[in-house]
């Protein structure tokens, strides 16, 4: 999962490799080739900012250099698009680790019509709600839980380019207990070898991620957010059948004990990990540890819920969710960005929303640009495929007005989004929604349905 990435050689031998390079990968009679310049340029996380006339070339659907414009404009091949975006910002297409195509955002109860809308329908749902992540800069995406296996279905469209979309890694139907979060989904499971077969079930279906519900959640009343549903050996029986075939393995976990499990269990990633207990959250130091010496990867899914205008997340006041954030940031785990978008008021075009509370919460610019960029990669065992704009890696290539290494309201104006190669038309990005009564409406519902004192929503960072 953590394999190394082509490397881009230096100076001064950059201008041989570059002719090597182009008249390898893009004979000048072709006009497959596209260089993306820009005044500025991040070819990865960790690298510095150019910021004197930047290009990607790609040929098809891999980038075949990136750099400085005046480097390589006398040897690109003739014939080559010159795609010049002007004063923005170019860097590797963003990962949203976390998404649920299936679901409707516009409705309160998000999951509630998924059981009796068609399969078409959903497909055709799912098919606008990948164009509208597209939207946002997002080229790579993990759909965590949908029903059956309509996700496979649209990962295989996508592949084959039926539709357009981001690059989607897919889970299909949690492993859930009976009556447990999202069990309506067909991913019920209990005891060491229901969890096992259903495990294998998901590695038929050809899932690239294997989802297990270790506790309840408060989109499914009854379930139990703050308490652990399978035992260790539950979820090792899941982990070990699923490392087995190759298959990395991620957990909902909103509760403290759900997580502790999890980590003993050898799982390779947390969503949520809000920390719940009875009543609210507690941020526990010593299960903090076991996951960055695990180097289990967490994906905390902030989101629209959790800005401070109309907060409705409902796992505790939004003073106690950041403050848990900034504690685990401070632990060091490998963090990742997820938004879990689609559900309720929580758009899937808003995805800078969940980056704005990271920042509050104290990550810098550039620990989000890598959280969103190559630590997402391999956390998805994609490493040697996207994150970085590096020469025979995908061409996922955005931009944005600004400079996201300084100021990550940036993120909410993207300007350019190239998908493997194909660029895709952009539509405009919807303002912030006014959803101050809906927010209290779905707060005290969610909170009544797991059995949570009524406490202020508003409380302050």
């Amino acid at each position: 999962m953590h394999e190394s990435s082509p490397v881009m050689p230096q100076m001064p031998l950059l201008r041989s490799y570059l002719t090597a390079t182009l008249e390898e990968k893009c004979p000048r009679k072709t006009s497959m080739v596209i260089a993306v310049r820009s005044a500025r340029l991040l070819v990865e996380s960790a690298s510095d900012l150019i910021s004197n006339d930047g290009v990607v070339v790609v040929d098809g659907d891999t980038v075949v250099t990136a750099g400085i414009w005046d480097d390589i404009a006398s040897i690109l091949p003739e014939g080559s698009e010159v795609i010049d975006l002007g004063d923005v910002t170019v860097m590797p297409g963003l990962f949203d680790c976390h998404v649920h195509l299936a679901m409707d955002p516009s409705k309160l109860s998000a999951t509630a019509d998924l059981g009796s809308t068609s399969d078409e329908d959903l497909l055709q749902r799912m098919e606008r709600n990948a164009l509208k992540v597209l939207d946002a800069g997002v080229t790579t995406i993990r759909d965590l839980g949908s029903p059956g296996t309509i996700a496979t279905v649209l990962r295989e469209r996508v592949q084959e380019w039926r539709v357009f979309g981001p690059r989607i890694l897919c889970a299909n139907a949690p492993i859930t207990v009976p009556g447990g979060h999202a069990h309506t989904w067909g991913g019920v499971a209990v005891g060491v070898e229901e969890c096992r077969a259903e495990a294998r079930k998901r590695i038929a279906e050809g899932v690239d991620v294997v989802k297990v519900m270790s506790t309840g959640g408060f989109l499914s009343p009854g379930s139990r957010p703050a308490e652990a549903r399978y035992s260790v050996e539950e979820l090792k029986a899941i982990v070990n059948e699923a490392h087995a075939h190759g298959i990395p393995v991620t957990t909902h976990a909103t509760g403290v004990e759900g997580i502790k499990r999890a980590v003993q269990a050898g799982f390779d990633c947390i969503e949520h990990c809000s920390w719940g207990v009875e009543g609210g959250t507690t941020f526990d130091d010593s299960i903090a540890k076991q996951i960055v010496d695990s180097n289990v990867a967490v994906c905390p899914t902030m989101n629209t819920a959790c800005l401070e205008k109309d907060y409705f997340c409902p796992w505790d006041t939004r003073k106690q969710v950041l403050g848990n954030l900034r504690k685990l940031r401070q632990c060091g785990p490998r963090i990742i960005i997820g938004t879990d978008n689609g559900i309720a008021l929580c758009p899937f075009e808003r995805y800078s929303d969940g980056l704005l509370v990271l920042a509050e919460a104290g990550f810098t610019c550039r620990e989000i640009i890598a959280a969103a960029t190559d630590i997402a990669a391999q956390a998805c065992g994609l490493s040697n495929v996207t994150g970085k704009l590096l020469p025979g890696m995908a061409a996922d290539v955005v931009a944005f007005e600004g400079n996201p290494l300084q100021d990550v309201e940036v993120f909410s104006k993207p300007r350019f989004v190239m998908a493997r190669g194909r660029v895709h038309t952009l539509k405009p990005i919807p303002p912030p929604a006014d959803n101050a009564l809906m927010a209290n409406q779905i707060w005290g519902e969610l909170r009544a349905a797991a059995d949570l004192p009524s406490i202020g929503r508003e409380s302050p960072a």
